[in-house]
């Protein structure tokens, strides 16, 4: 059995905009996607709401709630070796450092990210090295309901896609922009519907079945 782990923030979490709660598994794409895949694989959700590259919330930028715990660097070694052993991960995160209140350039994103990839691939527990890097999608303006932290963040987040594409090319990693397959919904103008959860999985699952997996 091939495992497969999916480490991401609240899109991968499954986040409903419409009702502020999770979407059913069978819904969210990591389940879409187990289903896509069948019995000889085994897809580890490992999605967190609010999850950043190498942000921590904290009382000082102003958000008016603290979360901990949020930064990828700081708790990816310890889930990597929990689900070990591991075949491939997929890692999809950048949009929750786009929040304004962390005062961070598309620049220094795009260096976070590689810097979470670095530390996946020198991992000791991940033998494979098998990663796809998944631009995320981009921020919706046009909905009424956008939080306030990411007025004016669409540009930044629309740069993922060529960002993070030089990135794979650096690190060798395989590479697939959500944006192309995946809107985000005018609700919040950040997270998916069903539809879109939909189409993401049989991209990623497109995407594995292209690979000699």
């Amino acid at each position: 059995m091939k495992n497969i782990l999916c480490f991401g923030d609240s899109n991968t979490w499954g986040y409903d905009p419409s009702t502020q709660t999770r979407f059913p598994k069978n819904i969210r794409w990591t389940g879409v996607l187990q289903k896509l895949l069948g019995s000889n694989f085994n897809v580890i959700e490992e999605g967190l709401n609010g999850r950043t590259t190498n942000v921590d919330e904290r009382e000082e930028h102003g958000l008016g709630y603290f979360r901990a715990n949020r930064s990828a660097m700081d708790l990816l070694s310890v889930t990597i070796e929990t689900n070990s052993p591991i075949d491939l991960i997929i890692v999809m995160l950048g949009t929750n450092d786009l929040k304004t209140n962390f005062n961070q350039s598309s620049e220094l994103i795009a260096q976070n990210m590689k810097s979470v990839c670095e530390l996946i691939i020198k991992n000791e527990y991940f033998l494979s090295k098998s990663i796809i890097l998944v631009a995320p999608t981009h921020i919706n303006e046009k909905s009424p309901n956008l939080l306030d932290s990411f007025i004016g963040t669409t540009k930044i987040s629309q740069s993922f896609s060529s960002t993070y594409k030089k990135i794979s090319d650096d690190l060798n990693l395989q590479f697939l922009d959500a944006s192309k397959y995946v809107e985000t919904n005018e609700i919040d103008g950040l997270h998916w519907d069903e539809y879109q959860h939909a189409n993401f999985a049989k991209a990623v699952f497109e995407k594995i079945n292209s690979l000699s997996f």
